[in-house]
């Protein structure tokens, strides 16, 4: 049995082995470094965005989460001050929300347009932006039936952002994804405020089937109780 004394120098096998194993950390660590930041958003859960129509207002709540608003704080150079006028220390939620580039930015990267026509818009609430979001009302001509929906925030910072639109009235679609690709989408809306246009092509649809299948039933019973003779003719 050989024994390695711990004066003794390596030999070429022992370096050999050495040396390859530190080309294989050298090969894997790109990957260990790049692997947290896919997880992070913009490749996470996809912003949130919520659609309501009153008579002709649409109003939009856009909901984002916190390291995304941290982003967009960067995005717009809004933590450069850390104290308000009386010296209080304030929260990068707070320095965001007082930012003048805000409601500019929201306005330029959320719109409504209703027949060719942008609606104009308004921020209405910046109250608590980690818990409430961001709240937009947009002013349409005439009474919101359909309208051209666009949402781009954030995809100028980073293409990959995504938002889910979920409407908070009877409305189709529904809900639907925008993206860097496809950030406009029309949005038809049900003015009576009953079930949705699907739904309702649904209905109308099980009516004629059921009509249909009165009808069958109809001929059947009237065929049941006439003589052979009759039906043949």
């Amino acid at each position: 049995m050989t024994t390695v004394r711990p004066g003794r120098p390596l030999g070429r096998l022992a370096r050999l082995s050495i040396a390859a194993a530190g080309a294989a950390v050298v090969a894997i660590l790109p990957s260990l470094l790049i692997a947290p930041a896919a997880t992070a958003h913009p490749f996470g859960p996809p912003l949130n965005a919520r659609v309501d129509v009153n008579a002709n207002e649409v109003s939009v709540q856009w909901l984002a989460a916190e390291d995304d608003w941290v982003i967009l704080g960067e995005h717009l150079d809004a933590f450069a001050a850390q104290t308000d006028a009386d010296g209080g220390q304030l929260t990068g939620a707070d320095l965001l929300a007082r930012s003048d580039n805000l409601p500019s930015y929201l306005l330029s990267h959320i719109s409504v347009s209703q027949r060719g026509e942008v609606c104009a818009g308004r921020v209405d609430q910046l109250d608590d932006l980690l818990a409430h979001g961001a709240l937009l009302v947009f002013e349409c001509p005439a009474e919101v039936t359909a309208v051209e929906l666009s949402v781009t925030a954030l995809t100028d910072v980073n293409e990959n952002y995504r938002t889910v639109v979920t409407s908070e009235v009877p409305s189709e679609p529904g809900q639907s994804l925008f993206t860097a690709g496809t950030s406009t989408q029309m949005w038809r809306f049900d003015p009576d405020g009953g079930s949705s246009i699907a739904t309702q092509s649904l209905v109308a649809a099980g009516a004629l089937v059921v009509v249909a299948v009165g009808g069958g039933v109809v001929w059947w019973r009237r065929a049941a109780s006439t003589p052979p003779a009759e039906v043949a003719r």
